[in-house]
């Protein structure tokens, strides 16, 4: 899972092979708190050889 914040680069969570993992991340930066636009996409690694693949971007407002 990648996720972006106004102002900030992409972060990246990642998860397990083969299982469903529940993501509850925090980054601790105080000014990503007071942001009004994030964006997340799914991003699946697929190895060194062939290209990543991503979900589309969803963008979230308050």
């Amino acid at each position: 899972m990648q996720v972006k914040v106004e102002g900030y680069d992409w972060n990246r969570f990642n998860g397990k092979q083969k299982k469903t993992v529940s993501l509850d991340k925090l980054v601790y930066d105080g000014a990503a708190l007071h942001t009004d636009d994030v964006w997340v996409r799914a991003r699946r690694d697929r190895g060194s050889l062939r290209p990543d693949n991503c979900s589309g971007t969803k963008h979230y407002s308050r």
